[in-house]
């Protein structure tokens, strides 16, 4: 089984899923798998699933069931079954969970708090200027390579989810604190590197560090728990959409496949719309 899991890795890796979206599908795949270690007929999944989902929020069990039909796409492809029994599972209705956001205030606020002039602070303070600057994903600034980088036209370009490539404008603020960020960087690391940001150890920003240093920068400006990477990505867009901008031109900056993804937004719109018609109806 183990041989099975490992060659299952590799192809969900061949698809371009991101390492977590695949550390997931394996950790509910082996959930199963070692609930079925007794059990030599199709009644296991049934007996799983109606285990497993008592205690699953739905969001949680419709990642399981996709989880398990990926599993089994995988073995038919692989001739390692004959059939697919995960047609008996049916997905849950997920409520939609509208997107956490800062105010601008806010943001300013954040911004503000990374207010240090040693080289790891400065670059801090790069990358939450670009982090807001840009809306990207933690995992796709931390992969930032100088080369990507185009100072004079201010883009820069993005490896997103999928392995798919875009191109991303960023703000004269921005740019200003990579420069600055740029003139200490060989204090950081004095060895060669192609990614932009870079730990004391030479290596690149991991995610996991960009979050505990969001979070520091974060309770340090006063907002608690509630900031953390996909916060800032959050705000970019509400900020933008308050500002008038599209949804298709949001859609094309976050990366989104579907424009159905970045309408989660328009709750923005509904409250602005909100607001105007209680500032100037008659009779609001």
């Amino acid at each position: 089984m183990k041989e099975i899991l490992t060659s299952y890795k590799n192809y969900l890796l061949s698809r371009g899923l991101s390492p977590n979206t695949v550390e997931g599908y394996i950790r509910d795949v082996k959930k199963y798998l070692d609930f079925c270690r007794n059990y030599k007929n199709s009644n296991c999944l049934k007996k799983f699933i109606r285990e497993i989902s008592s205690f699953l929020s739905p969001r949680s069990y419709a990642r399981l069931i996709s989880s398990l039909r990926s599993f089994f796409d995988y073995l038919l492809l692989t001739e390692r079954i004959e059939k697919d029994i995960t047609p008996i599972l049916t997905l849950p209705k997920i409520p939609p969970t509208l997107p956490k956001f800062l105010t601008r205030e806010e943001v300013e606020a954040l911004l503000a708090s990374a207010d240090g002039e040693k080289p790891e602070e400065i670059r801090d303070r790069a990358m939450l200027e670009f982090l807001y600057a840009t809306g990207l994903r933690a995992s796709e600034l931390v992969s930032i390579k100088i080369q990507d980088m185009d100072m004079e036209e201010r883009f820069v370009k993005v490896r997103g989810k999928g392995d798919k490539e875009r191109v991303v404008p960023f703000s004269r603020r921005a740019l200003r604190w990579v420069r600055k960020y740029l003139e200490v960087r060989g204090e950081i690391c004095k060895k060669e590197s192609p990614f932009l940001f870079l730990t004391r150890r030479c290596r690149p920003m991991t995610r996991q560090g960009l979050w505990d240093k969001i979070k520091k920068y974060g309770e340090k400006a006063g907002l608690g728990d509630r900031v953390w990477p996909h916060v800032l990505r959050h705000s970019f867009a509400t900020h933008l959409l308050e500002a008038g901008v599209d949804l298709r031109t949001i859609q094309i900056l976050l990366g989104h496949s579907s424009l159905t993804t970045t309408q989660i937004y328009t709750h923005v719109d509904l409250a602005r719309l909100r607001r105007i018609y209680d500032k100037f109806h008659p009779r609001a």
